[in-house]
């Protein structure tokens, strides 16, 4: 089945390899020491993945294509 992929990088400290999958996790949250940008529920990427797994989609976490600090959002959807 054909899909469609939309990635989304940024250039913070990145995820890591430890903690891509349990950042999906309800309530739970990755910040670096001494961040003070707002507060954080650790809600948005487990309601993110499950609406994309609502429409037979993935979202994952990988690494800069480009090898650059920071993160990767992959969302996968099926092709209409």
């Amino acid at each position: 089945n054909p899909r469609v992929s939309l990635s989304v990088s940024d250039d913070g400290p990145g995820v890591p390899d430890s903690e891509r999958e349990k950042v999906f996790d309800r309530f739970h949250s990755v910040r670096p020491d001494g961040e003070v940008f707002g507060s954080h529920s650790g809600l948005g990427l487990a309601i993110a993945r499950t609406i994309a797994q609502a429409h037979d989609g993935t979202l994952v976490i990988t690494e800069r294509a480009d090898g650059r600090e920071g993160a990767c959002l992959v969302l996968a959807l099926p092709a209409a």
